[in-house]
C-alpha cells in the first residue's frame, strides 16, 4: 500500500524526490536511504554521498598537461573521453582522480583553473532533492545523462560559490 501511495505522489508531483526510486526500481524497499524530514525539509544521512570522485582542472594545452601530470608528478592515465567539443583526460595518483579538460586558447576560466570537484553518489535523484532543499544555486536544473563515463551528472554551487558536481555511476 505504501508503494502505491508513493507512486501516486510521484505521478502527481513531478519534483517528488522519490520519483527515481518509484519508477526505476518499481518499488520502495529496505534499500531506501535514511531520509529525514526536519523543520528545514528533506535531508539525507547514511550512504547517499559516497566519496570524492574527481577534481577537474582546466588546461590551456591538454597534451602538455597530460605529459606533466604523467611524467613529472607520476599520475597514471586512466581514460580519454571526447564529450562533444570538450576533450577530457582522467589520471589517478594514490586513489585520487584528476580530470583534465582543455579550455582552449582565449577562453577565460570563469570558475578558476580548478573548475569543480565531484562527489559520487549512490542515488542522484535523492541527492539532488537534498541539495535543492538547501536553497543553493543550481547550475543544472535536473540530473543529466552523461554516458559513457557516468549514468547521470548534476552541477550546483556550494555556499561560497564553489561549483560541485554530483555523479552516479
Amino acid at each position: 500500500m505504501l508503494w502505491l501511495i508513493a507512486r501516486m505522489c510521484c505521478a502527481f508531483f513531478p519534483s517528488c524526490f522519490l520519483r527515481e526510486l518509484c519508477f526505476r526500481r518499481g518499488s520502495l524497499d529496505a534499500k531506501v536511504y535514511n531520509i529525514r524530514k526536519s523543520s528545514q525539509g528533506v535531508s539525507a544521512i547514511g550512504n547517499l554521498f559516497l566519496d570524492l570522485d574527481h577534481i577537474n582542472v582546466q588546461t590551456r594545452d591538454l597534451e602538455q598537461s597530460v605529459q606533466f601530470y604523467s611524467e613529472v608528478l607520476g599520475f597514471t592515465l586512466v581514460n580519454r573521453v571526447q564529450a562533444g567539443s570538450i576533450k577530457l583526460v582522467f589520471l589517478t595518483l594514490g586513489g585520487v582522480t584528476v580530470e583534465l579538460s582543455e579550455a582552449g586558447a582565449g577562453v577565460s576560466y570563469q570558475d578558476g583553473v580548478i573548475e569543480h570537484f565531484t562527489i559520487r553518489v549512490s542515488d542522484i535523484f535523492t541527492a539532488v532533492a537534498v541539495v535543492k532543499n538547501q536553497g543553493l544555486e543550481l547550475v543544472t536544473p535536473e540530473p543529466v545523462p552523461f554516458e559513457p563515463t557516468y549514468r547521470y551528472i548534476f552541477f550546483f554551487r556550494g555556499p561560497s560559490g564553489e561549483k560541485i558536481e554530483l555523479v552516479q555511476l
